[in-house]
């Protein structure tokens, strides 16, 4: 008797210009794809709303109803929560990719797309998609998922409540941001000085972190980030502190350490990622690793500029030695 052939997998396209669905439907038929297109909005979420499909590649500018609403139209019905949306988008602001993250799509393509990028990211997650249909069938698994997804959108509104005041923090991490830091460093500068107490930087860096943004997209790149931001936070004490320092960089501030407690702490951190895993709806999950440069006021220096800048050169010297390390300056180093 021969094998049952699989159901080929449905995916909707929606834009409304023509060719821009030509080019997309020409470069998936040759995978042996199932396609429906839409050229707007309201067809789009009738359609997803009649028929079920395992895939949709969403535009977000259209006329009448952009792709941001169709989303969360779509997103409305229970039977529609999990199929993935990818964004297919020639807008790559920040806030758009937050924006979709929220409403619920699991990547993007900037548009004009690479036609291999996206063969890659539609077999990706049309594959996770049917992995998680699987694992779904069991009824602890999906007790499980539930209580995650509430849990996740529990601390996305705790977020938006505690990080308000955007001119000084990050809005993807929560975190400070750098024109806090230089401000705050100064300040607590000005302090130290009277009171004689030290405090020390820790600046650190992930490693390889590109390798997530292109295996896993920009959005799913995004919100590793946040959830490093998570892992941080949770081993510090006030009034200790995180600074975003820029793409893949983070500022530890520590009040009142001196060099041997700031070393600890930092491997403290290092420890605490690698040790966690992210992105755990991802395959897997992800587990990155990071490296660590330590500098303590007045020790090292006394002014906002040079501490960073000697921080900065210490989590260097872990990276061209192998990565994953915590460093301070050359009078102590700790390994892995």
């Amino acid at each position: 008797m021969g094998s049952r052939k699989k159901p080929r997998f449905k995916i909707l396209i929606v834009d409304d210009v023509p060719k821009n669905i030509q080019v997309a439907a020409s470069i998936l038929q040759e995978s042996g794809y199932q396609m429906a297109f839409a050229q707007n909005g309201p067809t789009a979420v009738s359609m997803a709303k009649n028929k079920r499909f395992d895939l949709i590649l969403l535009d977000i500018m259209m006329p009448e109803m952009d792709g941001f609403e169709v989303c969360r139209q779509i997103r409305d019905r229970v039977s529609n929560r999990e199929v993935p949306i990818i964004f297919l988008t020639a807008k790559e602001d920040a806030d758009s990719i937050i924006k979709g993250f929220e409403l619920g799509a699991v990547d993007y393509l900037t548009k004009p797309f690479n036609g291999a990028e996206l063969v890659a990211r539609v077999k990706t997650h049309l594959e996770l998609y049917r992995s998680k249909k699987e694992l779904m069938s069991a009824n602890r698994r999906l007790s499980r998922e539930i209580a995650e997804r509430i849990k996740v959108e529990e601390e996305l509104q705790r977020s938006k409540e505690e990080y308000r005041d955007l001119s000084n923090h990050d809005s993807l991490t929560g975190f400070y941001n750098t024109r806090y830091l230089y401000n705050a460093v100064e300040a607590l500068i000005t302090e130290c000085q009277s009171s004689g107490e030290p405090f020390s930087l820790i600046f650190l860096d992930i490693d390889n972190f590109k390798n997530v943004v292109d295996t896993h997209g920009h959005l799913n790149g995004s919100r590793a980030l946040a959830e490093v931001a998570g892992t941080i936070k949770n081993c510090l004490t006030t009034p200790a502190y995180g600074v975003a320092y820029g793409g893949d960089e983070f500022v530890v501030v520590l009040p009142g350490h001196d060099h041997p407690n700031a070393l600890e702490k930092a491997e403290d951190i290092r420890s605490k990622m690698l040790a966690t895993t992210y992105l755990p709806k991802v395959n897997n999950g992800v587990h990155l690793e990071a490296s660590f440069g330590v500098s303590t006021y007045p020790d090292d220096a006394t002014d906002i500029k040079t501490l960073l800048a000697k921080a900065d050169q210490a989590m260097f010297h872990v990276k061209s030695e192998g990565k994953n390390a915590v460093a301070g300056t050359v009078r102590s180093r700790s390994q892995p």
